[in-house]
């Protein structure tokens, strides 16, 4: 889940504080997925399966703010496409972790986004065979930037509430990714 930092984050200081107050959060997150083993596919299953017990509900989540947030590329389906390839049962979803509030929904895609430059790297780490769909999903020409454009401006333009609700959304995403991974054996 790895995210970047980009000339976009250095200009725009509400976004850059994003980025800084999410980092512990974020590293934590690295963290507690660098244990799995993609070459290996018991290994490679259990982490696709940690992120599909958060990223499910979180595009649900995501979906009930569409008119709020920027356009955004599902992947909950292509998540469910690997395992289901890989004989592995969908998990119960983590759902109703947010509260309903459109700052904490750019908070959450935020992290769903920056996941995808992730992806790019650990796509390169599964075995041949292995079903990849979920981590090829790769961000298309300039989806990134305009992403991060769009963010900063919501937080240039928010009020101090509004921008609060971005963080603690982008954390608790983090949070729940974290927790799922560590409920993997």
């Amino acid at each position: 889940m790895e995210t970047v930092g980009s000339a976009d984050e250095r200009k725009n200081s509400a976004l850059a504080e994003l980025r800084h107050v999410s980092r512990k959060a974020h590293e934590a997150v690295d963290e507690a997925f660098s244990r799995f083993e993609l070459a290996d596919p018991q290994s490679y299953g259990a982490f696709l399966t940690a992120h599909a017990r958060v990223l499910v509900g979180a595009e649900a989540y995501l979906s009930r703010h569409a008119s709020s947030v920027p356009a955004w590329r599902p992947r909950a389906e292509l998540l469910k496409d690997d395992l289901r390839q890989m004989g592995l049962a969908v998990p119960a979803v983590q759902a109703d972790c947010f509260p309903e509030n459109d700052g904490t929904a750019m908070g959450v895609l935020y992290v769903l986004e920056g996941s995808r430059l992730g992806g790019r790297v650990l796509s390169g780490r599964v075995s041949e065979g292995l079903p990849r769909a979920y981590l090829s999903a790769f961000h298309q020409k300039g989806e990134w930037p305009a992403f991060l454009e769009r963010l900063g401006r919501y937080l240039d333009e928010s009020d101090a509430v509004s921008r609060q609700a971005v963080t603690e959304g982008a954390v608790a995403t983090f949070a729940l990714f974290r927790k799922s991974a560590g409920l993997q054996d």
